[in-house]
């Protein structure tokens, strides 16, 4: 379901050891395969400023403690803290990603039965990724007081109690925790339905255990590198292939995402700066102009792809197995109406504090530079082309 988009990490850890069986090869057309070297060029021109002291100003070393760490916003918070020079120490299971990362220091736990190896440790700054539950919240705050200046939560913008109109900002109210379920001790299940106020829980978890240094982030639906949700991934490699392709619902239906690397960078940046109080921000894309035509007509001049769009009723698909797989992909294409703008979220005030949002063609460019040469396993990431020719010639819409 759309509104349970923004657990990405989650759905990783479900699926972290399905990538096998594979055996299709992406193929990068060329002009991809020119913004594939274009950007590997920015990328050395990055390195090199990163490496300069502009103005003379160049922030501490921080050490960082992130909570998850091992799989997608975790792992681009990590890059993005190890760009900036800082020191990064991972608390995780060990099992997402059993292989240590370079240059990363990693403890060994489990946030819901033992932080014993956070004990007697200090940082700068800790990044919580992988929090679910407010008492997760609740006992990792109460383990670092003390320990950290600054405690930034990942939440979720699907945290509001409903999207009535674009715009939405960070005094919206939250969805409200169901009076059952906060009479009970136990957990609820977690899932589409518990994900929002479980969201929303967490963050006033945070705002009483630890108060000032908080950091709240809500971000929307998230896209790069190493994602895998593979929705957007699908996206830029079907849109590559070019040709007739399917488009569940209409064009003009609102869809907002971020870079995640646009995320990770600017929180570095936020942890790096003085800062006093409790803060909270939605870290969203632009919604002016974001519709869903408008930026898959982008990704598909980015990836050098002549693809024209068959839009297709949401309803007819969803009255098919076939069709339904779709819907899963389209985020825009299937809300309900307490969630019809949840893609239309405003993001002024981190805009204001210094987020940066990187063109569509160069989170395309990235994405096509992972998925070149890696081989794909159809059920975790691609929709068969001949279901989708087939209902492309049900409606008369083939090539």
């Amino acid at each position: 379901m759309a509104e349970f988009a923004a657990m990405t990490d989650k759905n990783a850890d479900k699926n972290a050891d399905k990538n096998t069986g594979e055996n299709d090869v992406i193929a990068i057309p060329p002009k991809a395969a020119r913004l594939l070297t274009a950007l590997a060029c920015r990328r050395v021109c990055a390195a090199t400023l990163d490496a300069i002291d502009i103005g003379g100003f160049r922030p501490n070393v921080m050490d960082i403690l992130v909570l998850g760490g091992a799989v997608f916003l975790g792992r681009h918070f990590t890059d993005s803290a190890l760009r900036a020079g800082h020191r990064v120490t991972h608390f995780n299971r060990g099992r997402s990603d059993p292989r240590p990362t370079p240059g990363v220091e990693r403890l060994i736990g489990d946030r819901d039965r033992d932080l014993s190896a956070l004990a007697g440790r200090r940082w700068d700054a800790v990044i919580d990724t992988c929090a679910y539950f407010p008492r997760q919240v609740t006992a990792a705050a109460t383990a670092l007081r003390g320990a950290a200046r600054r405690y930034a939560l990942v939440s979720s913008v699907n945290r509001y109690a409903d999207f009535p109109h674009p715009g939405i900002d960070e005094d919206h109210p939250g969805e409200a925790t169901p009076d059952d379920l906060a009479a009970s001790s136990a957990d609820p299940p977690l899932n589409a339905e518990t994900y929002g106020f479980l969201k929303a829980a967490c963050e006033r978890a945070l705002h009483a255990a630890w108060g000032e240094g908080g950091l709240v982030l809500r971000p929307g639906y998230l896209v790069g590198p190493y994602d895998r949700s593979h929705r957007f991934h699908y996206w830029v490699r079907r849109l590559a292939a070019g040709g007739r392709f399917l488009a569940p619902g209409i064009p003009d239906a609102p869809w907002q995402f971020i870079d995640v690397r646009d995320l990770t960078d600017w929180v570095i940046r936020l942890l790096e700066a003085p800062s006093s109080g409790f803060a909270t921000f939605n870290v969203v894309g632009p919604a002016s102009d974001s519709i869903a035509g408008d930026l898959l007509d982008r990704i598909a001049a980015a990836t050098g792809g002549v693809a024209r769009p068959t839009w297709v009723d949401a309803d007819l698909l969803a009255r098919s197995v076939e069709g339904s797989r779709w819907l899963d992909l389209a985020d825009w294409s299937n809300l309900p109406d307490r969630h019809r703008f949840l893609y239309a979220v405003s993001n002024r005030r981190a805009v204001e504090a210094g987020l940066r949002i990187r063109p569509v063609a160069e989170t395309v460019a990235a994405v096509l530079d992972h998925l070149s040469g890696r081989r794909i396993e159809p059920a975790a990431e691609a929709l068969a082309p001949d279901v989708e020719a087939a209902l492309l010639r049900a409606l008369g819409q083939a090539d």
